[in-house]
């Protein structure tokens, strides 16, 4: 081999190996490393964090043993519109994997025809007819030279692994705001209780003033004293109830129900 057939043999290769390096999608993504220490001399006696975020919390409200919260619970995942729409891009992003991942393999096509002719002949007496069928058959594929298919399903597959992760995050936040506005109309349901007793107790003395100051052995201070410790006890109440309405219309919000 000459020397100029030399030359120009390592030309066609350096501009091949810049042509693939230009076409290439990238390369693979490594996580860096960052180098931390075994211990920090100011933390003496700290535990390091053990994140568990990665973890199902399962039905963790069944530990309340709540017959109720769990009915409510059960039906979050079914009628809660935040969870609908990610549990949709989850199955869109599903989806999506699974057609760039098509990618990777050949497809093949079939188209398939038939055609029917019937030609009469008046003056003879023989009559022909027939049909005919046609039959084709096709490939293709489209070799992944430079990695760009492999980088879409890569990049696919972390989008799906990101609704994934959406939709647990969407059912542990409704799960938690259901239990919270639950327990939370529970425990005005039980101040209201004590409250009403607390109620007929200040309505028994204000009679009693009253009777009091009728017969003239009390004064009408104590009379109206009564009336505004049974005043201020009504207001709270009135506003116990409205706190309780609001709960209510926020655990019906969370079921998607009106």
């Amino acid at each position: 081999m000459t020397p100029a057939r030399t030359l120009r043999l390592r030309l066609t290769l350096i501009a091949a190996a810049m042509l693939a390096s230009a076409c290439a999608v990238g390369p693979a993504y490594e996580r860096p490393s960052a180098p931390v220490p075994a211990h920090y001399k100011e933390a003496e006696g700290w535990v390091p964090a053990a994140p568990a975020d990665a973890i199902d919390r399962g039905a963790w409200w069944s530990l309340f043993r709540d017959p109720t919260l769990d009915a409510l619970a059960a039906r979050i995942e079914i009628s809660n519109y935040n969870i609908a729409a990610a549990a949709a891009a989850y199955a869109q992003a599903r989806a999506v994997v699974r057609e760039q991942r098509a990618s990777l393999f050949p497809v093949v096509t079939l188209n398939t025809n038939a055609s029917r002719s019937d030609n009469n002949r008046s003056t003879g007496s023989s009559n022909s007819s027939g049909t005919s069928y046609q039959a084709s058959i096709g490939a293709s594929w489209e070799p992944d030279l430079w990695g760009r298919l492999q980088r879409a399903v890569d990049s696919a597959g972390a989008s799906a692994q990101v609704s994934e992760a959406e939709l647990a995050s969407a059912k542990l936040s409704a799960h938690g705001e259901l239990a919270v506005n639950y327990f939370s109309l529970r425990q005005t349901d039980a101040q209201a209780a004590l409250l009403d007793r607390t109620l007929a107790g200040y309505e028994r003395s204000l009679q009693i003033a009253r009777n009091r100051y009728e017969a003239g052995i009390a004064p009408r201070t104590d009379v109206l004293q009564a009336e505004s410790q049974l005043a201020s006890a009504q207001a709270e109440r009135v506003g116990l109830a409205r706190q309780r309405a609001a709960l209510e219309h926020a655990i019906a919000v969370l079921l998607g129900q009106p």
